[in-house]
């Protein structure tokens, strides 16, 4: 039963992947709920609310589309990140991971962003982009 909940959601997702956007089978099951209220408002049967609640509920997540390909072969893979990693990575990521060892400031002429080895003591930095000259302590 364990092995049963821990693949359910790789089941879910890969009934989902065909399933974009309003087709036949999601206008039958549309006008089917429809039906349902209609006939639970006139006889007040709990069975036509069932029915009108799975139908519209099933046609509702059926036209979402849910996980696409890709993501199904992340989850598969057991990759936690969702963004692909480019040549240079995300700054942020970069900035973060490295924060023990390298101190980040950006350039006063041009918003760069522009990194320095800490306890080095004072550095002169040269902006690459537009070559100003600044003096930093590390």
């Amino acid at each position: 039963m364990k092995n049963f909940f821990a693949q359910l959601p790789y089941k879910i997702g890969a009934f989902m992947v065909g399933r974009r956007g309003m087709d036949n089978f999601n206008v039958a099951l549309l006008v089917t709920s429809v039906i349902c209220m209609v006939l639970e408002i006139l006889f007040d049967g709990a069975c036509f609310r069932g029915c009108r609640l799975s139908c519209s509920s099933y046609a509702a997540c059926a036209a979402i589309p849910r996980i696409l390909p890709c993501e199904i072969e992340r989850i598969k893979s057991g990759s936690r990140h969702r963004r692909s990693q480019s040549v240079g990575g995300n700054m942020l990521d970069t900035m973060y991971v490295n924060r023990k060892t390298t101190k980040y400031f950006r350039c006063k002429g041009c918003g760069q962003i522009l990194s320095i080895p800490r306890d080095k003591g004072t550095m002169r930095i040269v902006c690459p982009k537009c070559k100003t000259e600044v003096m930093k302590k590390s």
